[in-house]
């Protein structure tokens, strides 16, 4: 499916926030069309007249939701509490940048539409995921109705899906108002998830945590002078930006008493657990894929010589002086410090940590490939982003389909912009082509329901496992792993087509 995406001219920000005016490019996965588009006719033109009327002053698409919806009432969302960067309910302009953007995303929503927004908030991250869907299934068991849109970490309302406490948002018939086509969505997202023709869940503009948990390959300025390394944008530009890329520039960038100090040595790249996901993602590999029938089974490139070979790159690196392995998060601080060249994270460690200290200069790339006969690179996400959902047992469905199609399309013109293009690709990095770099990351986004049905399959921790071990037993383990994710899918699977 193509979608049209436009050069969006962002409007002069008020003084006391940031003095700062651009002209910038606000492009979403999977193609960068602008909103100069040819259109045959002449000037003046009815189809230029037409054209015209699909964005606004400032350049970006419009949705195609009625001008005269009001509902006149209100509507009830539950969101996670613990979200890790605001993306909700924000009550007053303060001068932030983002949190602005959020405050007149949600007037404009409801002035749009006629209804005042009221949020509920209870705790439903990694750790509580059992609580936020025990919470709705308590709900539903003593009839009450009491929201209408979901909007909660992504394993957690996976979780509500296959629990079927969610609508199928592809049903026209009772959400008439959501338009997946549009370039708010994750068109990736939207296929990947949808199971047997329903889909339950959907995520884009309308979650601020998307932008900020993709994974991101952050690079040392001071180190890559400091050992006369070449810049690895450069890699990037040529397809050169590879696993044995990434491990040859690691080799050499080692200072220390020969110890391995996590805290105190310079380390060519440091990394821990959960942040080891972009070289199990980076390969093309996934935990889970869809077979002909729109099933969701085992991949087979979990387990492909691919995923071995990166295995046997990693153990290598973390066993040799040049790189460290650690049971807790100590990378970020380390690159903080200037004392790691390579750091894996979330794009959101660009002002959550590394703004702490001004003399941490660094550069984006995207996470490397496998090798240069990969065609593309593989972002692959955090899992605390939002998943937005419609709940079985709302009331009003086609209201709730608007609003959510609102504040996605609200979202693309208001929070994206801030976020994405004057925050991470302008005021956390110094580097024009660090801002391309993003365009490519975000253009690579990956989705694994294998991931984000984790807690009814086999969690993600095998990968994860095989290198904290630093013993390459992956193939050995492949019978018992694959053995328990087919009896799991298979359980999964009977859940949704219980559904109906």
């Amino acid at each position: 499916m193509i979608k049209k995406h436009s050069v969006a001219i962002l409007s002069v920000l008020l003084a006391a926030m940031f003095a700062i005016s651009l002209l910038s490019s606000c492009a979403t996965p999977g193609g960068t069309d602008s909103k100069t588009d040819e259109v045959s006719g002449a000037a003046g033109s009815s189809a230029d007249i037409t054209t015209a009327s699909l964005y606004d002053d400032e350049g970006y698409l419009l949705d195609d939701l009625p001008a005269d919806l009001k509902f006149g009432d209100t509507l009830s969302i539950l969101r996670w509490e613990d979200v890790e960067h605001p993306e909700f309910d924000v009550e007053e302009q303060t001068g932030d940048l983002i949190l602005d953007q959020l405050f007149s995303r949600n007037q404009t929503v409801e002035s749009r539409l006629g209804l005042t927004i009221e949020w509920h908030a209870i705790k439903g991250n990694g750790d509580n995921r059992s609580n936020w869907n025990n919470h709705l299934i308590n709900k539903a068991k003593s009839g009450d109705a009491d929201y209408d849109v979901l909007a909660s970490y992504s394993l957690s309302i996976a979780m509500n899906a296959s629990s079927g406490l969610l609508t199928d948002m592809l049903d026209t018939s009772t959400c008439p108002y959501l338009n997946f086509s549009q370039p708010w969505w994750s068109d990736l997202l939207v296929e990947q998830a949808t199971i047997l023709g329903k889909l339950y869940f959907a995520s884009g503009d309308i979650s601020r945590n998307a932008l900020e948990m993709m994974y991101v390959c952050f690079v040392n300025n001071e180190l890559l002078s400091k050992f006369n390394l070449e810049n690895p944008q450069k890699y990037v530009e040529t397809g050169d930006w590879t696993y044995d890329k990434f491990i040859e520039m690691c080799q050499g960038v080692y200072e220390g008493a020969g110890t391995k100090d996590a805290d105190a040595d310079t380390f060519g790249y440091m990394c821990s657990g959960i942040h080891n996901d972009p070289w199990f993602y980076g390969s093309g590999a996934t935990i889970c894929e869809k077979d002909e029938n729109g099933y969701i089974v085992a991949s087979e490139s979990m387990f492909s010589e691919r995923v071995v070979d990166t295995l046997d790159k990693m153990i290598g690196l973390f066993g040799s002086q040049y790189g460290i392995y650690t049971d807790s998060v100590k990378h970020q601080k380390a690159f903080r410090d200037n004392r790691i060249l390579f750091c894996t994270d979330r794009c959101r460690c660009s002002h959550k940590v590394f703004a702490e200290n001004a003399d941490c200069k660094y550069v984006v790339v995207p996470c490397p490939k496998y090798n240069k006969d990969q065609d593309r690179f593989y972002t692959v996400m955090g899992n605390p982003f939002t998943l937005y959902a419609i709940a079985a047992n709302c009331e009003d469905k086609a209201k709730a389909s608007a609003f959510v199609e609102c504040m996605a399309s609200e979202g693309y013109r208001k929070v994206t912009p801030a976020v994405f293009e004057l925050s991470l690709k302008t005021k956390y990095v110094d580097d024009p082509t660090s801002g391309e770099m993003y365009d490519i990351i975000r253009e690579s986004l990956t989705y694994d329901l294998g991931r984000i049905f984790s807690n009814d399959l086999i969690g993600q921790g095998d990968f994860r496992s095989a290198i904290s071990v630093a013993s390459n037993s992956w193939m050995t383990r492949k019978v018992g792993i694959e053995k328990r994710l087919n009896t799991l899918t298979k359980n999964l699977m009977q859940s949704f087509e219980s559904l109906g």
